[in-house]
């Protein structure tokens, strides 16, 4: 999202799209400096020796380097539009439903998914049969939730499972989040406990047959 398409936002929102387009930059920073001070360095090292199994070397690691690089780069563009998707998205409900008064109790049980917490409306009417959790940034680190229970205006398509909602907190800062259960987000949050291990020990193969080159 560019900043010519902030003003486009809802005004609760402005902050949260300043705070997201900081991240990228910051991100697309650390990658640049990370792969071009590595790859410095590895030159610095192969031609100093002289080598040529370090120049051989230095050649695959190069070779290797390149998909990863166009994978980051892709990996960042996706970010982007799935940020850009849920600021879009908070932005129509703001703009088109009207608001559900409800109490947002915190969990106490936080993950990399999110944080999750109890939502209790205050109409009876408005109250589904059994309780109702929300996922507040499933995705981002969009803004602090609340540590106490607290009154939020709520906006959301219906309070169903897997619904985005948007939650205005009586500072008029926004919670971004989704409806959810208790069996999906423990569900989901074993699968990504899975996928997390997967990675670290792809990860360290990796690292694993770079030190044995070296």
């Amino acid at each position: 999202m560019t900043a010519a398409s902030t003003p486009s936002l809802h005004p609760s929102l402005h902050k949260l799209a300043a705070k997201y387009q900081g991240l990228l930059r910051s991100l697309s920073m650390v990658l640049f400096l990370t792969i071009s001070g590595g790859m410095i360095a590895m030159m610095a090292i192969a031609f100093s020796s002289g080598d040529f199994f370090n120049l051989l070397l230095l050649g695959v690691i190069g070779l290797i380097l390149m998909p990863m690089v166009a994978l980051l780069s892709w990996l960042l563009r996706y970010l982007d539009r799935t940020l850009s998707r849920q600021l879009a998205g908070a932005s129509q409900l703001l703009r088109e439903k009207q608001p559900i008064t409800a109490r947002l109790t915190p969990t106490g049980s936080t993950s990399k998914m999110g944080t999750l917490v109890t939502l209790h409306p205050t109409q009876e009417n408005q109250a589904p049969i059994g309780p109702l959790h929300a996922l507040i940034n499933p995705s981002f680190r969009w803004s602090r939730p609340p540590r106490q229970e607290t009154t939020v205006e709520l906006y959301c398509r219906r309070l169903a499972p897997g619904d985005e909602l948007v939650a205005l907190q009586p500072d008029g800062h926004a919670l971004i989040g989704k409806v959810t259960t208790l069996e999906v987000y423990y569900r989901e949050k074993r699968l990504l406990t899975a996928v997390a291990v997967v990675l670290l020990a792809l990860a360290a193969t990796l690292l694993g047959m770079v030190a044995v080159g070296w």
